[in-house]
């Protein structure tokens, strides 16, 4: 095999996985997700230290997107989905995603009441706060006056 020919079977992981990621409408952490695996595996086919898609990573793939041409994670070439396919939702899908947006909704709700219920008490602790600093001021100024009186008492029986 001459340098061109070897050249021209590099596989470039990197290419191979933006590609893939682009069709899929995908980020490297979304699709580790979905394949349910750490994002490493992702990110070291993009930063160069896996050089190519290994058959249980091609398989794996595959297997949650069918649509994904097998053929172009192992070689780079042709399309990274398969002829006639897109990127859709499932229904299941469709229904996974609506449900985890109520949920995600109510969940911000009860964020906001309770952020609303902070935020009462913090108005209230600091108009305590202000009442308990007047009354210090208070007592420290009779202390002053009583301290005043007293030395003005000792004054005037010696």
């Amino acid at each position: 095999m001459n340098d061109s020919e070897k050249v021209e079977n590099n596989i470039n992981a990197k290419e191979i996985r933006d590609r893939l990621l682009k069709a899929l409408h995908l980020g490297p952490g979304e699709l580790a997700t979905a394949l349910g695996i750490n994002y490493q595996r992702v990110y070291d086919l993009g930063s160069g230290r896996t050089k190519k898609f290994n058959p249980g990573m091609v398989n794996l793939i595959v297997s949650k997107f069918p649509y994904v041409n097998a053929t172009f994670l192992y070689t780079g070439k042709g399309e990274p989905l398969k002829v006639g396919a897109s990127v859709t939702a499932s229904p299941s899908d469709v229904s996974e995603i609506i449900s985890m947006s109520r949920q995600l909704i109510e969940m911000m709700e009860k964020l906001t009441t309770r952020s609303e219920t902070l935020d009462q008490r913090t108005l209230r602790l600091e108009v305590r706060e202000r009442e308990l600093n007047d009354r210090e001021r208070s007592l420290i100024e009779r202390e002053k006056a009583l301290a005043k009186r007293e030395s003005e008492l000792a004054e005037h029986s010696i």
